[in-house]
């Protein structure tokens, strides 16, 4: 099955992920909480796209429907995080960032080959 990607995101970047064919909910013109569990009773979303206020506030809804759907034994949608307009709530380290997303820790000066030995 072919999944699609949605995105919960603020009224200034929502027109870039339309443009790209994404289906975009404005977060200020609905409930964050609805949306997320809207988006992720489709079967179809693979993946939702929330800014960090967004997941911030539906942070438990979040919580909920991954535990529900990974005790059926249901796939669940992959949540990804971006800054909003006004950019990261906090500074990341690109270590952590790639951790997160692969799982696994590298050391990124030796790839930029500052540390080789």
């Amino acid at each position: 099955m072919a999944y699609t990607v949605a995105a919960i995101v603020d009224s200034q970047i929502a027109p870039g992920f339309r443009l790209v064919g994404v289906r975009t909910i404005e977060a200020d013109e609905v409930n964050p909480k609805d949306a997320v569990r809207e988006l992720a009773s489709d079967p179809e979303v693979g993946v939702i796209i929330l800014t960090e206020d967004v997941a911030e506030e539906a942070k438990e809804v979040i919580e909920e429907i991954q535990e529900e759907k990974l005790s059926r034994g249901e796939p669940t949608p992959i949540f990804v995080t971006i800054p909003g307009p006004e950019g990261p709530k906090e500074e990341v380290e690109i270590e952590e960032i790639v951790k997160k997303a692969v799982g696994v820790e590298i050391d990124v000066e030796k790839i930029e080959g500052r540390g080789r030995p």
